[in-house]
């Protein structure tokens, strides 16, 4: 009787979680990012390196294999859940996508944090970080290339 008190106290972490309440929008942005996912895992594994972008704007692939892993686990297994949308066709429009969807599901961090989902928080966090830093770089060297035209034709 005193191991039902404790577990309905919230004291414990429960070894194996069932999946999260979350919205049906949600459920769609998760499915989203793990096609997102696969999409540039198999376009970094097998698209010729000269039309990829830089290695180090590149997505780990022990990265993409960790946010799709921790993502399916907040998924139902017996009801199929249906994408937020296709997939761009464009690399960088894909990229982008990518970005605002864990940007968007990373709202819910704190509940998901709070059942339990403590590595697929961290797997997120990891990802948007990464995206983030990426998305900087690409801004830089937009800026500079158009500080360059600009200056070619002042000149």
């Amino acid at each position: 009787m005193a191991d039902s008190g404790s577990r309905d106290s919230g004291d414990d972490v429960p070894t194996r979680q069932a999946a999260p309440i979350l919205s049906t929008d949600e459920m769609h942005s998760v499915v989203f990012i793990i096609r997102c996912a696969r999409a540039i895992g198999f376009l970094q594994r097998f698209v010729p390196g000269k039309y990829l972008p830089p290695p180090e704007d590149r997505v780990p692939p022990e990265l993409l294999h960790r946010l799709i892993h921790e993502l399916k686990k907040l998924l139902p297994k017996w009801r199929w859940t249906p994408s937020a949308g296709s997939l761009p066709r464009s690399p960088a429009k894909l990229g982008d996508e990518f970005f605002y969807a864990i940007t968007a599901l990373r709202m819910s961090r704190l509940e998901l944090w709070r059942a339990g989902y403590k590595d697929c928080v961290a797997a997120m966090d990891d990802a948007y970080s990464l995206l983030f830093s990426i998305g900087i770089r690409a801004q830089e060297r937009r800026r500079r290339s158009k500080l360059l035209q600009a200056d070619g034709k002042g000149q």
